[in-house]
């Protein structure tokens, strides 16, 4: 095997096992099963998982508040532009019901941690702050269900915009929160946020029900302004009552482009397998690149 085809097949093993891509446009951040890079705060760890080593911003235990944020504040695109991609896996129900869920969250600070319960470790958290919550309990009043999205503001849980996903409304220990489409399922979850400066978009998917479901499409809102600064501390909150989950973050890509193209969405403990999997292919070919070159000539 001379070097030319040698060299072919490192990049064809590279290209099949999703290598890592370096220098990807817009990407700031990739969450690698380390906390390089991020402040914890709270209740906030890391666990060993089967996904691998993974965010849990609560573990599930009665009242727990957590947050993660980028330790230095991030460049936004113009305008506030940014996209993200995360994957999330709620596990260890518990107590009353399944709960509370995980705030996405934009802040000017990384100092801010809100209440326990229906609080999402986001309500009552210091400096202008964007949230996209993600939850699975049902507290009243403006918080009508237990499997929702919607948008928050300033440390305020104004549920703006809410919406049910997959258009379930309730998903609890009497409603049947392990069935496709509720958020405390055990599922891994893949969402993506989109925020072109004007109108933000947000999608989440279940693999079980096999469709992507659009929470929010194009929903106009000023993120710069309410921030009031084009650089933000990004990550995730979140908490725990009487009732109580695992609340995981499982991948992670943060960028301050409109799209994040080319992210493989492969759990943690899966890209290692295949990055082992390269090396011995790799170890194979460099075996029969030194066969071939100590060969005898004929």
């Amino acid at each position: 095997m001379n070097r030319l085809h040698f060299s072919g097949l490192i990049a064809a093993v590279c290209a099949l096992i999703l290598c890592p891509a370096n220098g990807q446009a817009g990407v700031l951040y990739t969450y690698n099963g380390t906390t390089q890079g991020l402040t914890l705060v709270g209740n906030a760890n890391t666990a060993s998982t089967s996904d691998g080593t993974v965010l849990r911003i609560t573990p599930g235990l009665i009242g727990q508040s957590g947050a993660v944020y980028s330790t230095t504040a991030v460049p936004l695109g113009t305008g506030g532009t940014f996209s993200t991609q995360f994957q999330f896996r709620f596990t260890g129900q518990g107590g009353i019901d399944p709960a509370d869920g995980i705030v996405f969250v934009l802040a000017t600070n990384t100092t801010g941690l809100g209440q326990a319960g229906g609080g999402l470790g986001y309500q009552g958290t210091n400096g202008n702050s964007v949230g996209i919550e993600f939850d699975t309990y049902e507290n009243g009043g403006a918080d009508s269900s237990s499997n929702h999205v919607a948008i928050d503001t300033n440390g305020v849980l104004t549920d703006t915009a809410l919406v049910n996903v997959y258009g379930i409304a309730h998903c609890d220990f009497d409603n049947g929160y392990t069935e496709p489409g509720c958020m405390s399922n055990g599922d891994l979850w893949t969402v993506n946020i989109s925020y072109n400066g004007t109108n933000l978009t947000v999608t989440l998917s279940d693999p079980r029900e096999g469709t992507t479901f659009t929470a929010l499409n194009n929903y106009p809102i000023n993120i710069a302004s309410i921030l009031g600064q084009n650089t933000a501390y990004v990550g995730f909150s979140a908490s725990t009552g009487s009732g109580f989950e695992n609340h995981d973050i499982v991948t992670w890509t943060f960028a301050n482009t409109v799209q994040i193209s080319g992210v493989p969405t492969v759990p943690a403990l899966s890209r290692w397998a295949l990055g082992m999997v390269t090396v011995l292919l790799v170890v194979i070919a460099f075996l029969m690149f030194r066969r071939k070159d100590t060969s005898p000539a004929v």
